[in-house]
């Protein structure tokens, strides 16, 4: 499986409304960012002649100044077993642009969440 990072997932408003929802629970976090990340099942490994077609059709949507990825992550990616209508149009797309060994391409989120409690401790109880 191919993971390919994408472009920021949340304009700068609803960064700050996510932030401003987060600090509400937890006053000690500091900042949060949020970025798609897309993720290829292939046949086979793609040459990279095949892996700048598929780089190139990731770029989508809002140009967005990507930040440096700090703090806690959290991916949120659709419940296993099942296919996202994004995930039918891209595989369809990348088919369309003669990527044939793609399987399937999905995409999710990643959330990187800065302050916050020590969730090392939680994680050790």
């Amino acid at each position: 499986m191919l993971t390919l990072r994408g472009a920021p997932a949340l304009s700068d408003f609803r960064n700050q409304k996510l932030l401003n929802s987060l600090t509400q629970i937890d006053q000690t976090v500091t900042g949060v960012y949020a970025e798609f990340v897309h993720f290829a099942d292939t046949e086979t490994k793609l040459t990279k002649a095949e892996k700048e077609v598929l780089k190139q059709l990731l770029v989508y949507g809002p140009k967005a100044k990507a930040k440096k990825a700090v703090g806690t992550l959290y991916l949120v990616v659709p419940r296993p077993g099942t296919i996202s209508p994004w995930s039918s149009k891209a595989t369809d797309i990348a088919h369309n642009a003669g990527l044939t060994s793609v399987q399937r391409l999905e995409r999710g989120i990643v959330y990187y969440v800065e302050g916050g409690a020590d969730r090392s401790a939680i994680a050790a109880q």
